[in-house]
């Protein structure tokens, strides 16, 4: 068991790399840090140490969360804090710095930001003028020595690290159809061969990705912005947007099962000339059987310098009737973003569990959440809106608010529209302004 003297020792040395871990982190203030700075900070750990800690835990090490005794964690998590500013574990990092005086420390512990204290003794009485003189000067030789080394440290090893593997798109903006390319940075000597990465491209499909081989290309054929993710050992590393630009309005129909295929419906005016819905006969010459499930896709997507937390969208439409292969009568609102996307379904209420609704980084799916709300059906007609203020998000069905929450991430930029219908729907509206500045939607009408 640790005697008082030791166990102190080591709760210095936890605050002192603490305080280097808030300075490699670029917010060297602890105790200002926001929820959303320990959620990052676990993140980036695990990106650079393959160690998970979660954001709870750091609140206990970093005094966030108080604690009858102060917190000490596990070796483990040690170790990666170590790792995480340059050391190679935590008794590396132990043996490579002094060990500071700790007479003050119990009173620093009561701040919650634990910040590391350096205490130099004072000055015996005894203590010749001449030598008081000189305290100075040699404190500053100190100073110097210790700047030239982080200078050093800095220059010729953590500059030197290891590249993390990113995901990178050469070419992410197109039309339709589209063949992206994606290149991998820091795939090679240094990749350890027992990780397991894989690209999940944004629209379904994925691939494990190969040592030795960086460079990989997808081809993608339904208007949109996608945002395709590298994973590591099943863990989000990078994220890469690609971006599927329409010229007014198109439809692409879809067969439920059939993932190898897609077929444009070749309309010209669609929607804004008085033609609201495709027909059966229409998606049948596409190339659709339409005795099975399809879907069909209505999608307007380009640069809109609208704002994807701050607007309103609200569409009038009517969902398919009862046909062969639809019994859910469903239609699915998306909001293509910057950095991710918002969406929700309307299903007949037996349906829901089939539903999804998405704001940003808050994803749910009616076979494990309860989304009965998303019920209704829309078949003889009716309207769905979506109004986001400051990230703010409510849901309302025939002009009924339904839902709401708020979400973290910013979406930014709204990069167009998608209106999906099992079966053959119609859309008779569709109004999408910006909030604050009023701007409108290119693919507006009414």
């Amino acid at each position: 068991m640790e005697n008082g003297q030791v166990r102190a020792s080591s709760l210095d040395q936890l605050d002192h790399c603490c305080r280097l871990v808030s300075e490699v982190y670029g917010k060297p203030d602890i105790g200002k840090w926001t929820n959303g700075d320990y959620v990052k900070l676990g993140y980036t750990l695990y990106k650079k140490t393959q160690v998970q800690i979660s954001p709870n835990t750091l609140k206990r090490i970093f005094g966030k969360i108080r604690t009858d005794v102060r917190y000490y964690p596990q070796r483990a998590t040690r170790d990666a804090l170590a790792r995480y500013i340059g050391y190679s574990d935590w008794e590396n990092f132990n043996t490579s710095k002094p060990v500071f005086t700790t007479q003050v420390h119990n009173a620093v512990r009561e701040e919650v930001s634990y910040s590391p204290v350096i205490v130099i003794d004072p000055v015996e009485t005894s203590v010749s003028d001449e030598k008081r003189q000189r305290w100075p000067l040699a404190l500053a030789g100190m100073i110097v020595l210790v700047v030239a080394f982080v200078f050093s440290y800095k220059l010729f090893f953590v500059n030197h690290l290891p590249e993390e593997v990113r995901l990178v798109c050469q070419n992410p903006v197109g039309g339709n159809p589209h063949s992206a390319v994606f290149v991998l940075p820091g795939l090679g000597a240094y990749t350890d061969p027992k990780d397991q990465y894989v690209i999940e491209f944004g629209d379904g499909r994925k691939i494990p990705v190969t040592m030795g081989d960086s460079l990989y290309s997808h081809y993608y054929e339904v208007p949109g912005r996608y945002h395709a993710v590298l994973k590591k050992n099943g863990y989000a590393l990078d994220t890469a947007s690609v971006y599927l630009q329409t010229d007014g309005w198109t439809a692409t129909a879809e067969m439920m099962y059939d993932t190898t295929r897609v077929y444009p419906i070749e309309i010209a005016d669609l929607l804004i000339s008085g033609k609201k819905s495709v027909s059966a006969l229409e998606v049948s010459h596409a190339g659709v059987d339409t005795n099975r499930t399809f879907f069909v896709k209505f999608i307007n997507t380009h640069i809109t310098h609208i704002d994807g937390d701050n607007f309103d969208l609200f569409i009038k439409l009517k969902t398919s009737p009862s046909r062969a292969g639809v019994r859910c009568s469903q239609v699915r609102v998306t909001v293509f973003g910057e950095t991710s996307k918002h969406l929700f379904d309307v299903m007949k209420p037996g349906c829901v569990h089939w539903t999804d609704l998405q704001f940003s980084e808050i994803n749910k799916q009616g076979e494990s959440n309860q989304l009965n709300f998303l019920g209704a059906d829309l078949h003889q007609g009716g309207s769905v809106q979506m109004k986001v203020v400051n990230k703010h998000a409510r849901v309302f069905i025939n002009e009924k608010q339904v839902y709401e929450t708020d979400y973290l991430e910013p979406l930014k930029q709204i990069y167009g529209l998608g209106i999906t219908f099992a079966g053959i729907g119609e859309i008779h509206s569709v109004l999408l302004k910006d909030l604050k500045t009023g701007k409108t939607f290119d693919g507006n009408f009414d």
